[in-house]
């Protein structure tokens, strides 16, 4: 059986990786059923890796390491198993990302998914969409420096240079070669990734607290921040989702008929709940 687990460190869903690990032991030896590796993994419930599998029951620290024993997994992929629970499980925001980091870290995962740690690094960083329009500056002279200087909350030089290295990987801005100067491109980053939507998810609370701060920092004059409170029945939401995805697409369009980048703005639109449902559990 040590033959037939694939490789842990290409996977960021461990269920992936235990569905497609069994499926390759029971091609190899049909005998080997979800009941009989429940009995060889010693798991009371002769289905529950099938359920595992099927996202209606979690690992926990005592089945993970039984698991990781019937897989015949080394002592490193157990390790980075567990990393892939955590994460999959996580609580919360920072709870997954805490276990993201860990996992990016392991370098034989960095090398398989070094796509997906561009998109994190690129959207988990507020600042990296904003060098991305400032290289359109006509006063911009390709020293790092210069955008630093001009951004607000201060970022360093450094975090410059790794923007336009991140930028620059994924495609974002791609160097003229007659001027030598960065100009944005039409790549769009892939939202279908899981890593993707964590990013984002980390990109709009970043976004959030930038609008705190703004209200705080910013005289009125220079900025426009409004709020309503409406309610609507429920079969409505829909109908609000679609006005505002049109205002969006109006504001993309506005801004795409402009070739150089002055001043880089933040356009923050949020919808939410503040009611419950029945006996929906509080957030």
């Amino acid at each position: 059986m040590a033959s037939s687990k694939p490789d842990i460190f290409s996977y960021l869903d461990y269920r992936s990786f235990l569905k497609d690990a069994i499926e390759r032991i029971q091609a190899e030896s049909p005998v080997m059923t979800f009941r009989n590796f429940a009995r060889l993994a010693g798991f009371s419930s002769p289905n529950f890796l099938q359920q595992v599998i099927q996202r209606k029951r979690n690992l926990g620290s005592a089945n993970t390491l039984a698991t990781a024993k019937a897989f015949k997994l080394n002592r490193h992929e157990t390790d980075f198993f567990q990393s892939l629970i955590g994460y999959d499980q996580a609580r919360d925001l920072d709870e997954k990302n805490h276990f993201y980091q860990k996992i990016a870290k392991n370098k034989r995962y960095s090398t398989v998914k070094t796509l997906d740690k561009s998109q994190f690094e690129a959207f988990s960083h507020w600042f990296i969409p904003v060098v991305r329009e400032l290289v359109t500056h006509k006063d911009y002279n390709g020293s790092d420096a210069w955008i630093a200087d001009r951004i607000s909350p201060s970022i360093t030089a450094t975090q410059v240079a790794h923007a336009l290295e991140t930028l620059e990987r994924l495609g974002l801005i791609a160097k003229n070669a007659a001027t030598g100067k960065w100009n944005p491109t039409e790549m769009v980053i892939s939202t279908d990734s899981e890593v993707a939507d964590l990013a984002f998810r980390n990109y709009h609370m970043a976004a959030i607290q930038l609008a705190h701060r703004a209200v705080k920092n910013i005289p009125s004059r220079a900025r426009d921040i409004r709020s309503v409170t409406i309610g609507l029945p429920k079969g409505a939401y829909l109908e609000l989702k679609s006005r505002l995805e049109a205002v969006w697409k109006d504001l993309l369009s506005f801004a795409g008929q402009y070739r150089e980048s002055e001043i880089v703005y933040q356009v923050n639109m949020q919808v939410f709940p503040l009611t419950r449902e029945g006996k929906q559990p509080r957030a």
